[in-house]
């Protein structure tokens, strides 16, 4: 990681849309969630979600993420990195990365 100063960026990623893509995120998911407990306790990871195909459903379909990070490459490390992406949950070809700046209320 970087010791540059650190920005949000959202990220939503895609998972794979074959037969087998959601038993691989299954599989993968307390991994996946052991790794984002130790992201969000040093500050990496701000918040981030499953994304559903419909409220009625529940079937996650992707992901929406929150990350602190001092680039978009060091984003796209975090997520390289992420057992979703080594198990082939996360399709990486639709992942779109955009600067982020909260809403102060």
């Amino acid at each position: 990681m970087s010791s540059q100063p650190k920005n949000a960026f959202l990220v939503l990623v895609d998972d794979f849309t074959d037969a087998d893509a959601l038993q691989r995120r299954l599989a993968m998911r307390t991994a996946h969630l052991a790794g984002a407990t130790k992201n969000r306790e040093r500050g990496a990871l701000v918040l981030g979600g499953a994304m559903l195909d419909s409220h009625e459903s529940g079937k996650m379909v992707g992901s929406a993420i929150i990350i602190n990070a001092a680039s978009r490459d060091e984003v796209l490390e975090m997520l390289k990195s992420d057992p979703y992406t080594e198990g082939r949950a996360w399709n990486m070809d639709t992942v779109r990365i955009y600067p982020f700046r909260e809403a102060s209320f």
